[in-house]
């Protein structure tokens, strides 16, 4: 890679990093590790699930559906709280 596009790419991490950016369905599939058909056919319909934004560009036309990182951020840490680090069940201790 050359200089420009690693300094593109870092720029674009950057800008997926930060709080307030808005991410597209591939970007919160790579959060949640799941495909960006999920996101859109599962989660963005689920009770709680941030709500997408859609800009309208010009002519009219909507965007495909956006998130604020910090609300999906938010989401994933109140469906995280109380959960164990291992999964499944607990084992009975007799």
């Amino acid at each position: 890679m050359s200089p420009e596009e690693i300094e593109e790419l870092a720029r674009q991490i950057a800008a997926r990093m930060a709080p307030d950016a808005l991410l597209d369905a591939e970007d919160v599939a790579a959060i949640l590790k799941c495909s960006a058909k999920y996101v859109t056919a599962q989660y963005a319909v689920a009770p709680g699930f941030p709500q997408a934004l859609r800009l309208t560009g010009p002519g009219g036309r909507r965007s495909k559906p956006k998130w604020r990182r910090s609300d999906i951020m938010a989401w994933i840490d109140a469906h995280t709280e109380g959960r164990t680090k291992r999964g499944g069940r607990p084992r009975n201790v007799d």
